[in-house]
């Protein structure tokens, strides 16, 4: 069976699987659901042969394939990165045994982009396992492939992240994942970031993301403004990550204020545990039309940002973060 990294999406029954193409993103994204999917099914072993120790393979298989009630459940990591597809792997896969024994999964990872249309080897793995095409992807498809990296998002802010995202990085699918694992540490609780290390979101003026968000709930505008116009005259191309921060609170707050359960919907919008008081106070007299406003106002700077409206990006963060003062400013 043969699709494309687009259409896969669960390794289901197959054990074997041929991972082609010269995408490297993909093929790390398919192989390591691939590794995961088997290690649940009992495949607690692993062995990884490179393209230089291919006479390895032979005896691997030949000393697991009968199995036995001792032995551990093999998965073979045949890793192919240069050249033509070598003879001693189509040997290997001509053999329908090795197909059959239940104790050995099987990942072939392939440099190639075509696929032959005839050969014993490529029959047998159509017949009795996966093949899982991970080449270059169109203009349309890298799309696809970065919405669905990022689901976690509100929907009403997928067009600010994605389209800077995307402009910044067509056709690099690593600048775009690193893209989306900022954001994820942005948006997702602690528990949901899986102890990243977050020291590299760090900005010019050398304060973090997400002590820039802190000085926002805390309303300290004085030091968030110092910080935008230090960036503002020494590192003018990273607005960015700076306009995703103002974003994420502002939608985080408007989400909260919208909602029944303000609390709950903080935790739904990633808001880390340890910021949940700190946000219900920022809002404590704020309302919903003015939120709604500096909503609207941040997809225009994104769209600014982006050249498709006339302004200065810079001056237009400064404007939003004084309307956010002026949203968030306690009554007496």
């Amino acid at each position: 069976m043969k699709v494309n990294f687009l259409n896969f999406s669960d390794p289901k029954n197959h054990q074997y699987f041929l991972v082609t193409g010269g995408e490297l993103i993909l093929k790390q994204d398919a192989i390591d659901s691939l590794l995961d999917n088997l290690k649940n099914n009992g495949f607690n072993e692993k062995v990884t042969i490179h393209q230089d120790e291919l006479y390895r393979m032979q005896e691997i298989v030949s000393r697991n394939m009968g199995g036995s009630l001792f032995q551990e459940n093999l998965i073979l990591h045949i890793r192919h990165s240069s050249g033509k597809f070598p003879e001693k792997i189509k040997s290997l896969l001509e053999d329908e045994n090795i197909f059959k024994s239940s104790n050995i999964a099987l990942i072939v990872e392939s440099s190639i982009e075509k696929i032959p249309a005839n050969g014993t080897w490529i029959k047998n793995f159509d017949a009795y396992g996966l093949i899982i095409n991970c080449s270059k992807l169109k203009i349309i498809e890298e799309k696809i492939w970065l919405k669905r990296q990022l689901s976690f998002l509100p929907k009403d802010l997928l067009p600010v992240f994605g389209g800077s995202i995307f402009q910044n990085n067509e056709a690099n699918l690593l600048g775009q994942k690193n893209e989306v694992a900022l954001l994820k540490l942005l948006f997702l609780s602690k528990d949901g970031v899986n102890e990243t290390k977050t020291d590299h979101i760090i900005f010019g003026s050398g304060i973090s993301a997400f002590e820039l968000e802190d000085l926002l709930i805390n309303r300290d505008f004085k030091k968030a403004l110092m910080t935008i116009n230090f960036m503002r005259e020494h590192d003018r191309q990273n607005s960015a990550p700076i306009i995703w921060i103002i974003a994420k609170v502002i939608n985080a707050c408007l989400e909260s204020l919208k909602a029944v359960n303000k609390k709950t919907a903080l935790v739904d919008s990633g808001v880390w545990s340890s910021k949940i008081s700190l946000y219900l106070n920022f809002i404590k007299q704020s309302k919903v039309k003015e939120f709604l406003s500096l909503n609207e106002e941040i997809l225009k700077i994104d769209l600014i940002n982006k050249g498709l409206m006339k302004a200065e990006t810079w001056e237009q963060i400064e404007r939003v973060i004084l309307r956010l003062q002026d949203a968030t400013a306690l009554q007496h």
